[in-house]
C-alpha cells in the first residue's frame, strides 16, 4: 500500500483477514485504501465488518465517526464519535464539535470543540470554525479572543484579519477594526463591496471623513444601487460640511426610493446647510408629510 500498489496490498489485506477473522488490523487498513480510493461505503463495510468480530474496537468507531463526517452524516458521525470516545479513541472531540455545528447545535458545538483546542491548539480550520459560532451567538469578545491567538501563528492571513475586524467592527472598537481591515486588504484580502464599506464605516465613526468617503466611494463603485452605501456616503459628505456632494447622493437614493422619507429630509437638511434655506425647508417638509 505504501508503494501505491492498491490491488496487490487489497488481496493480502483481504487474505490475512481470512486467516484471523478477529485480527482488527487488517480490516483497518483495508478501510483506509478505500478511503484513499474515495470509496466512503466499502470503507465503511470493513469497520463494520470489524466491529461484528471485535465490538466496541475503539479504531473502528473513530473510523466510522470519520467516514460518516466526510459524507455530511451529522448524526451518525455525532453518534459513532461518542462511542469512540468511550472506549478511548482519541481526537473525537472534534468531529463531536464539528457535527453539533453542523446541526446547528451551536452551545453544544462551542463545549466539544474547546476540549479539542485544550487537546490539541493546531488546528485552525477548528479554531476558525469555533470563531465564527462565538460571533453566531454574538459573543464577539469570545470570536475575537480566538482570532488574535491564531493571528500571532499565522500574521500575513487575510481572512483572519477581516474576521477579526467584523468582531471589533460588532463591539463597535472601530479604530481596531479599520486597522484589522487595512490589514485584511494588505495581505490579499479581495477588495470587494463590503470590505471597503465595512472600512469606510469605520472610519466615518471616527470622524475620519476623507478616509471614510474614499472606501466608500471605492464600496461604491463595485456595488452601484447599494442604498446602504450610498446612505453611508451621503452621511459621510454631511458630515464632513461638503453639502452639495451630500445632496448629490440623497438625490441618488431619491431616484432609487422615491418615498423614502429620511433620505428625502436630509436631502432638505443638505439644501438647508448649503444656503439653499427655502427649497430645503419645503423638501423637509414634504419628508415629514411622508412619514
Amino acid at each position: 500500500m505504501l508503494e501505491g500498489r492498491l490491488d496487490e496490498a487489497e488481496q493480502c489485506f483481504a487474505a490475512a483477514i481470512g486467516a484471523n477473522r478477529k485480527y482488527a488490523a487488517p480490516y483497518l487498513q483495508l478501510a483506509v485504501l478505500y478511503r484513499l480510493r474515495r470509496d466512503g461505503e466499502l470503507a465503511r463495510q470493513r469497520y463494520l465488518d470489524l466491529l461484528k468480530e471485535v465490538p466496541e474496537e475503539p479504531s473502528a468507531l473513530a473510523g466510522m465517526a470519520e467516514v460518516s463526517f466526510e459524507q455530511g452524516a451529522w448524526e451518525d458521525a455525532l453518534t459513532w464519535a461518542m462511542r469512540a470516545q468511550e472506549q478511548g479513541a482519541p481526537g473525537m472531540y472534534a468531529i463531536i464539535g464539528m457535527s453539533y455545528a453542523a446541526l446547528d447545535h451551536a452551545r453544544e458545538a462551542i463545549r466539544a470543540m474547546e476540549r479539542s483546542l485544550a487537546e490539541d491548539p493546531r488546528q485552525p480550520a477548528l479554531s476558525r470554525r469555533l470563531a465564527r459560532l462565538y460571533a453566531q451567538e454574538e459573543n464577539y469578545a469570545a470570536a475575537l479572543r480566538i482570532y488574535e491567538k491564531a493571528l500571532k501563528t499565522d500574521s500575513t492571513s487575510a481572512d483572519l484579519y477581516l474576521e477579526s475586524g467584523m468582531m471589533h467592527f460588532n463591539m463597535e472598537n472601530y479604530k481596531n477594526a479599520a486597522g484589522a481591515f487595512e490589514m485584511a486588504a494588505r495581505y490579499g484580502a479581495s477588495g470587494d463591496a463590503d470590505l471597503y464599506a465595512n472600512l469606510g464605516i469605520a472610519y466615518l465613526q471616527q470622524a475620519a471623513y476623507d478616509d471614510a468617503i474614499q472606501n466608500l466611494q471605492k464600496a461604491l463603485q463595485l456595488r452601484s444601487a447599494d442604498i446602504r452605501i450610498m446612505q453611508q456616503l451621503a452621511h459621510a459628505y454631511f458630515k464632513k460640511q461638503s453639502y452639495a456632494e451630500a445632496a448629490m447622493q440623497w438625490n441618488r437614493i431619491l431616484v432609487l426610493q422615491p418615498q423614502n422619507a429620511f433620505a428625502m429630509f436630509m436631502l432638505g437638511k443638505s439644501y438647508i446647510c448649503s444656503g439653499e434655506v427655502v427649497k430645503g425647508q419645503r423638501i423637509c417638509d414634504q419628508a415629514l408629510q411622508l412619514h
